[in-house]
């Protein structure tokens, strides 16, 4: 029996985020009510493995505090800088290998570019007296005034990154009813890959554990 087949579809994250912004969508499968793993594996199937790293020791870490054993993905899968080059056969082998009740993975499943407007910023430029130096300047220096002068507005490319994680039961019996859960993010403009995983990794445990989706 397969249980993961519907992986295949998850492996092009790229985890990225400026601050842990809440769900925006989510998806419960009917008649699922939540329950307690014994064992999580949690997958971010990025292509850079610093951003992999920060976001799945960040999510063992919290769920760890709720008293819910996960494990990184580097425990259980080669420690590559592309994870997407793993084949979906060595994921479901290390799924079983393992012995793990349940799986997070999050993907990143669209990117959109718009233009935004920013606001011009006060700058200021000294406005000497009619004051002669004094020592070097410095007396002129201290009885000056100051001028604000703005910087003019302008525009800038914002992207948004449409993130989204999922919740399997591997135990399930049969791969079309391993799919639990999914929610989806859009985060803006990130400031760096590996703080933005972390981030994230807030995200999808605190909307996990809000939600009892894992007990």
């Amino acid at each position: 029996m397969r249980t993961f087949n519907i992986i295949r579809t998850v492996f092009v994250l790229l985890i990225v985020t400026s601050c842990g912004s809440a769900m925006k969508y989510t998806w419960t499968k009917e008649g699922y009510s939540g329950k307690h793993f014994d064992k999580i594996l949690v997958i971010g199937a990025t292509k850079n493995l610093a951003s992999r790293s920060a976001f799945e020791n960040n999510v063992v870490k919290l769920l760890a505090e709720k008293g819910i054993t996960a494990q990184n993905s580097l425990q259980a899968i080669p420690p590559i800088q592309d994870i997407t080059q793993i084949s979906e056969e060595k994921i479901v082998d290390a799924v079983k290998a393992g012995n793990y009740d349940g799986v997070i993975v999050a993907t990143l499943i669209d990117v959109n570019t718009q233009e935004v407007r920013e606001s011009g910023t006060p700058m200021y430029g000294p406005m000497y007296g009619g004051r002669g130096y004094y020592g070097y300047g410095y007396g002129r220096y201290i009885y000056s005034g100051y001028n604000y002068m703005y910087t003019p507005d302008y525009y800038r490319q914002q992207k948004i990154y449409v993130v989204e994680s999922r919740l399997f039961d591997a135990k399930a019996e049969s791969a079309e009813k391993a799919l639990i859960w999914s929610g989806q993010s859009n985060i803006t403009d990130p400031s760096s890959f590996e703080s933005g995983a972390s981030s994230y990794a807030k995200t999808v445990v605190k909307s996990l554990l809000k939600s009892k989706m894992i007990q």
